[in-house]
């Protein structure tokens, strides 16, 4: 298969799979649609975001907020999410509701909520930019239906609404501090790199393919005594894809992962590997 054909069946399976207009796409000195851009220490946050999407009510994340999960929430706000050498692009409806609920805020002087060490650096009428200090990752959230009445005051104004209930009964929005506080400090371990953190970087970017194409919502959890490797496990109903499916798509299909293998133990049970990195897809 030529080259030319092969961009061809990745433009198309951008668009079909994860929502990326190719025009909007990160390419290869090629002229090739490149979906996985980001270096090192960009990957160690791509990596911690997944998880932290990738959680549920029953199954929470460290940092989730402690009243009502929202986490897991943020999945349906999303329009599609392009990994960029300097950047994770989220674009969305709603840029600031998201921002609203990772940034990291202090509970009664000792519960952090939303993500550790992430903070506001800037914005315009459309574009939350923001800093992971600790590993020095961009995220940017892009309002995706920004209209001609929307300002960067408005955005602002947004912003502020959305961001009400952090200063609420007595909480502190960690996300204002410019240095990462000592109670953020605790929390390195979750962008810690490990040898799954490519892997799971590569699944953030691939994300969509899962949450809408495919219509399961997977959550992500360590191992527990005895169990060699950390699972991405979801409920299966009927006509939802099955392990051995997400497997394939994310080593086989055009928008696989690359060098990615997945080992079948059963239809609804294997491990997807990269590298020294192994993680089990269980479809239950």
């Amino acid at each position: 298969m030529s080259p030319h054909t092969n961009d061809r069946e990745l433009r198309h399976a951008a668009r079909e799979f994860l929502y990326i207009d190719s025009r909007m796409a990160p390419r290869t000195a090629s002229g090739r649609i490149r979906l996985d851009s980001a270096d090192a220490m960009q990957e160690n946050f791509q990596a911690l975001f997944v998880t932290c999407l990738m959680s549920s009510a029953r199954l929470r994340h460290p940092v989730e907020h402690p009243e009502t999960p929202c986490l897991p929430g943020i999945q349906g706000y999303l329009n599609c999410i392009i990994s960029r050498p300097e950047a994770l692009e989220i674009h969305t409806n709603t840029a600031a509701r998201i921002a609203s609920r990772i940034m990291p805020v202090l509970y009664s002087g000792q519960r952090v909520s939303g993500i550790p060490g992430l903070r506001l650096i800037d914005h315009n009428r459309r574009r939350l930019r923001l800093i992971h200090r600790p590993t020095g990752a961009r995220l940017d959230l892009i309002e995706s239906s920004c209209g001609d009445w929307m300002t960067t005051k408005e955005m602002r104004v947004l912003l502020n609404r959305e961001t009400g209930w952090h200063l609420r009964d007595g909480r502190e929005p960690l996300w204002r501090q410019d240095k990462v506080t000592a109670m953020e400090e605790p929390f390195a371990e979750l962008w810690a790199r490990r040898a799954c953190t490519p892997l799971r970087s590569a699944i953030m970017t691939r994300a969509m393919s899962i949450w809408y194409k495919s219509d399961i919502y997977p959550a992500w959890t360590w191992p527990q005594p005895g169990q060699p490797h950390p699972c991405l496990g979801w409920d299966i109903s009927k006509g939802s894809p099955n392990a051995e499916e997400i497997g394939h798509l994310l080593t086989k299909s055009a928008i696989r992962i690359p060098h990615a293998r997945y080992e079948a133990a059963s239809r609804n049970s294997g491990l997807l590997i990269l590298g020294d990195g192994t993680v089990q897809l269980l479809s239950a």
